[in-house]
């Protein structure tokens, strides 16, 4: 486990950040559903999953921050591509 850090102003924003992608993965999740490309079911249960990982995510960990925000990022990209 690493150290750790003190609580900073810049980890904030890395956390505000996060939390920012985490709302934006899910808000495309539940437009995905109510347009009917997915299924209701599998949107809340993703969005229930992504809201517990950013809850369970250890802010003072700026690797893990870091991590959470590139998944979230991505996830977003996925979403908002072309459907299969």
């Amino acid at each position: 486990m690493e150290p750790r850090s003190a609580w900073r102003a810049n980890d904030l924003a890395a956390y505000d950040a996060a939390c920012e992608a985490a709302n934006g993965a899910i808000a495309a999740l539940l437009g995905l559903a109510d347009d009917g490309a997915m299924l209701h079911e599998h949107a809340l249960a993703e969005a229930s999953a992504i809201r517990r990982e950013l809850v369970e995510v250890d802010a003072f960990n700026r690797s893990a921050l870091e991590t959470l925000l590139a998944r979230m990022t991505s996830r977003i990209a996925e979403l908002s591509g072309p459907l299969p």
